[in-house]
């Protein structure tokens, strides 16, 4: 049986999540529990809860980027990557899960 979101699909969609203007990193949950798992690999801030794909975000608060568009720009990339897998129409809840100012720090 193969995995809704192959590995390849996975990792390519955290990294453009995490490209995303807003967006500090993935959130992996407070115990790690939201990954999508695989043979000696997790995808952390990915997950498949029943038929729903949950992205878990840290916000970049630096960014000064609206809350909405950030949501919506991550719900619209997930939705776009997962089009020719079989996780493809399902659909996708983005959570603002933590938020930092990553740009003040440096």
């Amino acid at each position: 049986m193969s995995d809704p979101i192959p590995r390849d699909v996975a990792d390519t969609l955290a990294a453009d999540l995490c490209r995303l203007p807003g967006v500090a990193d993935l959130h992996p949950g407070q115990f790690g529990e939201v990954a999508l798992l695989y043979p000696r690999h997790r995808v952390a801030g990915l997950r498949l809860v029943g038929d729903r794909v949950e992205v878990h975000l840290v916000v970049d608060l630096s960014a000064r980027r609206p809350l909405t568009e950030l949501a919506d720009a991550a719900r619209d990339l997930t939705t776009a990557s997962l089009t020719a897998t079989a996780a493809a129409g399902l659909p996708v809840d983005v959570h603002l899960a933590d938020a930092t100012s990553a740009r003040e720090s440096a």
